[in-house]
């Protein structure tokens, strides 16, 4: 291509704003497909996503072109990230929306990231409130447009939707999407990449399954049976609440949550693998949670700066 990259820059800004001429969206149109990375069904068919890549594009050009006579678009160094961020923006479109879901509103997303030791607590614009467990993400727009109100979750959230019967709120999973109108659930995507849904009160659909409170939904991917089970809710939202529930668990399956719970790393013994561990602590330390577990499974730990090991015979 011949554009320079300032031509480049006044071109996407007047596509953004609605005031490009049919010539201008044939040149940028004709940047599109130069990429072959980017030639699938569906990024290059529907005008909503690829307006979507060109505004995340247009976010992450610098704010003036680098100066030199003879550069183009095509021939600098930052010209490879711009297509490395195209591929990467498609690829996570494609890959997340379900073949059931609505085309996107046109909007900015925003994050929400905590880490190991961190919890979040986001309310919405419009009224939903969102607390956001360690080590997960949370995408969603700043503002909701159309007829439905969508967020994107990896990791676990608990959620408190306010009541909008014209506009569902969905929550995007790779796993499953969850569709409701008003109501309280917790979302989980568990260690074997399987997501719980858990019910507390209200109506939620799961992939065409409807939930009823105290129920769970446990899919492992789109297209295949969402399986539904009867729980104690408690069990699986109390952690919003600071409560760490271990309920007849896995050791290694509870290590997992102590080390988003703390932020560290714990290394566990070969032989206790076959153990499991029921117990619930309210805001303890996890020198106290660690001494605890250490008593009821006879095991002994050593801790350096964030990196535990946890040892002992196992478990019959």
């Amino acid at each position: 291509m011949s554009i320079d990259e300032q031509h480049f820059k006044r071109l996407l800004d007047a596509y953004l704003k609605g005031s490009a001429t049919s010539e201008e969206k044939t040149l940028l149109d004709d940047f599109f497909e130069t990429y072959p990375e980017l030639h699938r069904p569906s990024a290059s068919a529907d005008p909503a996503v690829r307006e979507v890549i060109w505004r995340q594009l247009a976010t992450n050009l610098p704010a003036r072109a680098p100066q030199g006579k003879g550069r183009t678009l095509l021939t600098i160094g930052y010209s490879v990230a711009a297509a490395l961020a195209l591929f990467a923006v498609s690829w996570f479109l494609v890959a997340r929306y379900s073949r059931d879901s609505p085309a996107p509103a046109v909007a900015q997303l925003r994050q929400a990231v905590t880490d190991r030791g961190q919890k979040l607590k986001i309310e919405l614009l419009d009224g939903t409130q969102v607390t956001l467990n360690a080590n997960s993400k949370l995408e969603f727009p700043e503002q909701f447009e159309g007829n439905v109100r969508e967020v994107y979750l990896t990791g676990e959230a608990y959620f408190q939707v306010a009541r909008d019967t014209a506009r569902p709120f969905i929550v995007h999973t790779p796993v499953a999407n969850t569709r409701v109108l008003g109501t309280a659930f917790n979302v989980r995507l568990t260690p074997d990449s399987s997501a719980e849904v858990t019910l507390v009160e209200g109506k939620v659909d799961v992939d065409g399954v409807i939930l009823k409170p105290n129920q769970q939904a446990i899919a492992r991917s789109h297209g295949e049976p969402v399986h539904v089970r009867d729980v104690d809710v408690a069990a699986f939202v109390d952690w919003k609440d600071n409560i760490l529930r271990f309920d007849n668990m896995p050791l290694g399956e509870a290590v997992t949550m102590l080390e988003d719970w703390y932020g560290v790393e714990i290394t566990l013994g070969d032989a206790l693998a076959t153990c499991t561990i029921s117990a619930t602590y309210r805001k303890e330390t996890l020198k106290n949670v660690l001494t605890s577990i250490s008593y009821m499974l006879k095991v002994t730990y050593q801790q350096e700066g964030n990196k535990i090991v946890l040892q002992g015979s196992g478990c019959k």
